[in-house]
């Protein structure tokens, strides 16, 4: 749905110099999705429409509703649960993290271009992970509109709509970004509402920075002090101050044509806007940073500095040594004296803790900062996740000198949208990837056959290597893997390698502990993996077939040769009907399972659980959709595993509410879910 509205509004000529009783027409436009481009995960699967990424796209079709919808876009994770799970990833460089980390994210196509004025989402199940909104310009680069905490909000359906920043170029590409750190389960999106104008409007005052400011302080935008999560409970006033605001429009703003923006030079335009582009900190927020640094931190790692200091050191360095030796307390009541009397080798331990754009930093301070912060050894790490907004080939040369040493390498998310070449992080592995031991490249568009066949004759010391979401590389260029022999960690979520490629990976890689092959195609035969995985690898901790259809029982039993298995996830794997006595030889071999998921399993029934009581490390279990379980297996499982953490219950028919009730009462240190579904919103 595309709705326009024109509205009058004073023009600013070319030289800023307003005419008297010039107006001019622009148009306001709301409109809803038009295509999902891009996404990290989702509920769904790539041959069903339920809880799909596309769901998102067109008019909301269940607001205000709430509850667990199939019509919705629903991500994978929740809460603190995949953090807690043996398959869990460690963030390489975390210091480069933001305080809130983005754990999904979804690009969003619109029909029109306009100069966003508002972003409104339509969660219709457990709002609050929304943390991030972006807008993409002509050239592919993108810009934060808004930014900002996950939300512990209650049961009920709201439109979230965040104060953005004033934005002064067109768009029609939109990013969400999400954490979920707080959700006390899946959260659902219905749609997400663009409204924008054909035209760059500016408010006269200088103390509103866009729209939505002076809608508040005309008061036209009303938030209650019983609204603080913005739940909209009128929602078809949702966007009634904008309604009024146009009346008013010409008497506060004033509309700066798009010629008008093209003659006028960049550094004019952000004077007039108070535009503040996102670029590298200034050389004093350096300064501030490693000088909070020093003051904070920096007593404590002189100390641990002192204790890793062999007895052998030679007499230059007693006087330092001494040093070492004073007290936190003594250290804060004295001056940092020269950081330039310190050796290298402190200095690098020091600035081992920076993120990767203060240590960009420190190269512009003089020419010995600019030596030490250029060092490979304080490259071996590298998490470039947070930066996919703006690495692009130039940010990946310049890294490249420094990173000789570099082993752990994460580009999720980065290079989309064109901002980096295949051949260019070709060239990059040429120059920094021969030790490379860990390498996460998920929902890297630029991923395809000749990278990978590149990471295969370079990489090979290779034990981690993720690529979820990479859907460029064909089975011809997932076959080139079987030249590598350490890998440890294998993810291929929903991407098209094929069953016998596959099994000849897994049977050249016998060190494989963790598995990821989630949302796959119904072309990968998961039976055939499984008998692979029992022969090969010993040594499996983890491994996720969710939403695999070709799972069947003969698969499940194979696994039951890998008894060292941690966690396993058969979640809507319907080829497993009724499992029979395999699920129960699997359970009783792996006694070392703490998380087992086994949502949508219709055929469960008690017996298929009996060995779980015998599982003393279960934390995690997933039982969602079992309708011919009872309260007792359940009540056992309760009882039995002591380090049970998480159960999910979601309709389980044999497992009334009242029942779950009392668990949760008898079992506080148990999280018990039970999703639901209501039909009015006033019911919740």
């Amino acid at each position: 749905m595309i709705s326009h509205d024109e509205i009058k509004v004073e023009v600013v000529p070319v030289n800023g110099e307003r005419i008297e009783g010039k107006e001019e027409t622009v148009v306001f436009v709301e409109q809803f999705v038009k295509d999902v481009c891009d996404f990290s995960s989702q509920y769904g699967s790539n041959i069903s429409i339920s809880y799909t990424a596309y769901n998102i796209a067109g008019n909301p079709s269940k607001f205000p509703d709430y509850g667990d919808f199939p019509q919705a876009f629903v991500m994978r994770t929740y809460g603190q649960w995949w953090d807690k799970a043996p398959s869990r990833l460690i963030d390489y460089m975390p210091q480069n993290n933001v305080n809130v980390v983005s754990q999904d994210y979804i690009d969003l196509e619109y029909y029109q271009e306009v100069y966003p004025i508002r972003v409104s989402i339509y969660e219709t199940y457990n709002p609050g992970s929304v943390i991030g909104i972006w807008a993409q310009n002509s050239e592919g680069k993108w810009y934060q509109l808004w930014n900002g905490f996950p939300q512990v909000v209650p049961h009920k359906p709201r439109i979230f709509s965040p104060h953005l920043k004033l934005c002064n170029f067109k768009t029609k590409m939109i990013r969400l970004e999400f954490n979920h750190s707080l959700l006390d389960y899946y959260t659902e999106l219905d749609a997400v509402l663009l409204i924008g104008t054909s035209e760059l409007i500016v408010p006269n005052n200088l103390r509103n920075q866009n729209l939505n400011d002076l809608s508040k302080e005309l008061g036209y935008l009303k938030q209650s002090n019983d609204d603080i999560y913005n739940l909209t409970p009128d929602y078809l006033k949702a966007n009634q101050d904008l309604t009024i605001l146009k009346k008013t429009l010409s008497k506060h703003c004033t509309l700066f044509k798009s010629k008008v923006i093209d003659n006028i030079s960049k550094g004019k335009l952000v004077s007039k806007l108070g535009q503040h582009y996102q670029s590298v900190p200034p050389i004093e927020e350096a300064f501030k940073s490693l000088q909070q640094f020093l003051q904070e931190d920096f007593p404590k790692l002189i100390r641990d500095i002192h204790h890793s200091i062999p007895s052998t050191i030679n007499e230059q360095n007693n006087s330092l040594q001494e040093s070492f030796s004073v007290s936190s307390t003594d250290f804060e009541n004295q001056p940092c004296g020269s950081f330039s009397a310190l050796p290298d080798e402190t200095v690098l331990k020091i600035l081992k803790n920076l993120d990767l754009r203060s240590l960009c930093c420190l190269c512009r301070v003089n020419k010995h900062f600019n030596n030490i912060a250029r060092d490979a050894l304080l490259y071996t790490s590298l998490n470039l996740k947070p930066y996919w907004y703006c690495l692009n080939t130039s940010a990946l040369n310049s890294l490249a000198p420094r990173c000789h040493y570099l082993q752990q390498l994460d580009l999720s998310w980065c290079g989309n949208y064109n901002m980096i070449k295949y051949q260019d992080f070709i060239y990059f592995l040429h120059t920094s990837g021969t030790v490379l031991t860990h390498l996460r490249l998920n929902c890297c568009q630029f991923v395809n056959d000749a990278i990978i066949l590149e990471i295969s004759k370079i990489c090979k010391n290779l034990k981690e290597l993720c690529l979820c979401n990479c859907m460029g590389v064909t089975n011809e260029g997932f076959s080139k893997l079987e030249n590598l022999r350490f890998l440890e960690r294998l993810e291929l979520y929903r991407t098209t390698i094929e069953t016998s490629t596959l099994c000849s990976i897994l049977r050249k890689n016998t060190q494989m502990r963790h598995l990821n092959l989630a949302g796959m195609h119904d072309r990968l035969n998961i039976d055939e993996v499984a008998i692979e995985l029992g022969n090969s690898c010993p040594y499996l901790e983890s491994v996720d077939f969710w939403k695999a259809q070709t799972l069947t029982p003969h698969g499940v039993r194979a696994l039951s040769h890998c008894t060292k298995l941690r966690e396993v996830d058969f979640g809507w794997c319907g080829g497993m009907g009724a499992p029979g006595d395999s699920l129960r030889a699997l359970l009783f071999s792996c006694r070392y399972l703490e998380k087992v998921f086994l949502a949508a399993l219709r055929g469960l029934t008690d017996r298929d659980l009996e060995p779980l009581l015998l599982c003393q490390r279960l934390q995690q279990l997933d039982l969602l959709g079992a309708r011919s379980l009872t309260p007792d297996i359940c009540y056992g499982i309760l009882l039995f595993c002591p380090k049970l953490e998480m159960i999910d219950l979601s309709f389980c028919e044999g497992i009334n509410d009242f029942i779950v009730q009392e668990w949760r009462q008898q079992y506080p240190h148990v999280s018990i879910k039970r999703s639901f579904q209501v039909t009015n919103s006033d019911m919740v």
